[in-house]
């Protein structure tokens, strides 16, 4: 091929046919450069090929990613929810708007829980540290930023909780009430460490109970937190799902 066009171009310029020749030389520069832009396509499709392909595997890993992080979305959001009905159950005894009750003891313990949601991000970090996000479509994107978003801020809010615990809840429960931890509290992990304690139980006296101003405000902060975590974790159910539900629909790699 290339030696046909050598052999033109050396006739052309042989016998001096200066305008065909220049036609000529139009033509081979148009030829090459059609060349090159044919293979940068072919280069183009190759590399989106290849992009195409590593979304789908990652986004394969993020759903899998997703319903290991709802597993344990829903355990946390059921133990804000039974968190929720102790505090305010354990407010409304203090109020003398219900008896106090034999719970009360476990109520008050297991306020001093802390929790953390720990999501698993090894497709989300791969796909950003791989440039990926903007080969997602649009939809795609905003619910995979939106979702890890709001695991930041969901953080935040736990850390809220969880420093108030350390710092104030927990250490007047201990100092003020250390009689909830005797083996007449209906908790269970408290029932197995206190089981073989001889010594007599003693019960949370009304009178103190009642009349604790401290406590209450303690337990109205208990309650405002894990009511905010419930919704939290609701809230990230719901985003993950939509994740979720947008790979189910999508078959099409270059679709996401």
């Amino acid at each position: 091929m290339f030696r046909f066009f050598r052999t033109l171009r050396q006739r052309l310029l042989t016998e001096n046919r200066v305008s065909r020749y220049l036609l000529y030389a139009v033509g081979e520069i148009m030829l090459v450069v059609v060349g090159i832009l044919i293979a940068l396509q072919i280069d183009t499709w190759n590399e989106e090929s290849k992009v195409e392909k590593s979304i789908a595997s990652h986004l394969a890993i993020l759903k899998q990613n997703l319903l290991e992080d709802q597993a344990q979305l829903r355990e946390l959001q059921q133990n804000m929810a039974a968190n929720r009905r102790y505090a305010d159950s354990a407010l409304l005894q203090m109020r003398t708007q219900i008896p106090m009750d034999k719970a009360l003891k476990k109520y008050l313990v297991i306020l001093l829980l802390e929790y953390e949601f720990r999501p698993n991000r090894n497709a989300f970090e791969t796909i950003t540290q791989s440039n990926e996000i903007p080969f997602l479509a649009e939809d795609m994107q905003t619910a995979v930023l939106n979702y890890y978003a709001l695991i930041e801020r969901t953080n935040e809010r736990e850390h809220i909780s969880n420093t108030q615990i350390q710092s104030k809840y927990e250490p007047y429960i201990n100092v003020h009430y250390p009689e909830t931890f005797q083996r007449d509290n209906p908790w269970e992990f408290i029932q197995k460490e206190y089981r073989n304690d001889p010594r007599p139980v003693r019960s949370i006296a009304p009178e103190k109970y009642l009349a604790d101003g401290t406590l209450e405000t303690l337990l109205v902060a208990r309650y405002y937190q894990t009511t905010q975590l419930e919704r939290f974790y609701g809230e990230l159910l719901g985003a993950s799902g939509v994740i979720l539900g947008l790979i189910e629909q999508s078959s099409d790699p270059q679709e996401l």
